[in-house]
């Protein structure tokens, strides 16, 4: 397959990462709370391994139609269990969260269209081809875990707060950080800078054969829209990586426009192991409600 190298994204395309206005005292919440969301239960005992999938894609690209088909047949054969964060570079969504991420870890090299599972490494590489999607993320179900993550937020006027909560059902010795990013999902637009490249259009055989090149209504899926956390997460205080422990990171933002007025606004929080970059586990939901543990 043909492979975009990365490059620097043009200035008008890139989005702002929101910096957070609170972090985490040394108990483990700030104080801020998305009061209006009903409150996360307590502490599990144990924790359902779900697991984070980071493609890198780009309207531009044509071969990232079948790329992300391949993809997204994973996620949507794992449901509750698989979830997608699409980082977008060179066109309108793009995010310069992307380009901290394709040079952030080791083993491989990343070029669009791949993707991270966990950011683990998969048969020597960290940055997957589409034939590796599957085999990879079936892996990582099968990882024991002992974390887990809710959500709660509330959503006031052009604002948002939003409360990741990292539980433990156990001890973790080592150092861990949470990571958020506010989702906006089923983008699509008749706006021809939304539309995707297709390399397939007139490739017999393929499922994309004369769908149009450019594709017009291509739904580009979970869309990174913002940053809440430090661009490779807040830290864990060590008190809370204990059994029924608990930390809560408060995050306060201003919405962006969405590019679509019919999407849907969404979080996706994970607990990174700060030694290896691997994601522990991930949990996503609806801004504006509670997504409880598990």
């Amino acid at each position: 397959m043909k492979k975009l190298f990365l490059y620097a994204v043009a200035t008008g395309f890139l989005f702002t990462a929101c910096q957070k206005e609170d972090t985490a005292d040394p108990s483990g919440s700030s104080g801020m709370k998305a009061a209006s969301a009903p409150n996360v239960s307590p502490v599990p005992a144990t924790f359902v391994k779900k697991v984070m999938v980071e493609e890198f894609t780009s309207a531009t690209n044509g071969f990232v139609p079948e790329s992300s088909r391949d993809l997204y047949s994973s996620v949507k054969a794992n449901p509750g269990r698989v979830y997608l964060a699409g980082l977008h570079l060179n066109d309108i969504m793009a995010h310069n969260q992307t380009n901290r991420l394709m040079s952030a870890f080791t083993p491989g090299n990343a070029s669009i269209p791949c993707a991270t599972v966990d950011r683990a490494n998969f048969a020597g590489n960290t940055y997957l081809s589409s034939n590796q999607y599957s085999n990879a993320i079936s892996a990582s179900l099968l990882k024991p875990v002992t974390c887990g993550v809710a959500i709660n937020s509330a959503i006031t006027g052009n604002s948002a707060v939003i409360d990741i909560h990292a539980g433990f059902a156990a001890t973790m010795p080592g150092s861990y950080k949470i990571s958020a990013y506010l989702i906006e999902d089923r983008v699509v637009s008749g706006n021809p800078l939304f539309y995707q490249a297709n390399a397939f259009n007139n490739m017999s055989g393929s499922p994309f054969y004369n769908a149009g090149n450019p594709i017009t209504g291509f739904v580009h899926n979970n869309v990174v829209r913002r940053v809440l956390s430090s661009s490779m997460g807040d830290p864990i205080n060590i008190t809370a990586q204990v059994a029924g422990g608990s930390a809560v990171f408060n995050y306060k933002i201003d919405m962006p426009q969405k590019h679509n007025p019919n999407s849907t606004w969404k979080v996706i929080a994970f607990i990174t192991n700060d030694v290896t970059n691997e994601i522990v586990n991930v949990q996503m939901g609806d801004l504006g409600s509670l997504q409880d543990w598990n």
